[in-house]
């Protein structure tokens, strides 16, 4: 097997190697220990009786790696009680094995894509985020002309103002001479 492509696939799946290693290191092991324990006990019970098909250590072993695997090929198989119930916890531990690999590639795989839909997502949220600072900028760009606008419509305001209050005076001023010259002009008749 090619080490190389491994530890590609390691690196493109973002797996932990340690991670990698004990699940298999922990499933392995405990396949194993049940195996180891289950093997005896069905040659134990099956190879003295009549009619069994297992009459060695050897059929044995191999019964129970076709339950564990789940592939249970029928050449060999239990014919007591003892042995049945031996066989049940080689197929819990095969359903077991294969249940728990199934769900670890099942989660590397939906933490790859996970982790792309949200590098994809924070990418378009920043795509989005400049759009909206650059449609800011713009528009306090705007506000600065107004506001200079703005400026200058307050400062001829100013200036109209001062040129009304100045007309308001010569205006009331003109209004007290005119007045003052009526006055004038009734007393002297």
């Amino acid at each position: 097997m090619n080490f190389h492509f491994i530890r590609v696939c390691f690196r493109y799946l973002s797996i932990a190697r340690l991670d990698f290693l004990s699940v298999f290191l922990v499933l392995g092991g405990v396949t194993l220990v049940v195996i180891g324990v289950c093997a005896p006990l069905l040659y134990w019970a099956e190879s003295a009786r009549p009619g069994a098909n297992i009459t060695n250590l050897g059929d044995a072993i191999w019964l129970c790696f076709m339950i564990v695997t789940t592939i249970g090929f029928g050449d060999h198989y239990p014919i007591t009680l003892i042995g049945r119930i031996a066989a049940v916890p080689l197929a819990a531990t095969g359903i077991g094995v294969f249940g728990t690999l199934a769900g670890y590639f099942g989660s590397i795989i939906l933490d790859r894509v996970v982790r792309q839909a949200s590098t994809d997502m924070l990418h378009q949220q920043n795509s989005r985020i400049e759009q909206l600072s650059k449609q800011n900028q713009e528009l306090n760009e705007i506000i600065r002309a107004v506001a200079y606008e703005n400026k200058e419509l307050n400062r001829m305001i100013v200036e109209l103002t001062k040129s009304n209050k100045e007309i308001i005076r010569k205006v009331d001023k003109d209004t007290d001479d005119i007045l003052d010259y009526l006055r004038k002009w009734k007393h002297e008749d």
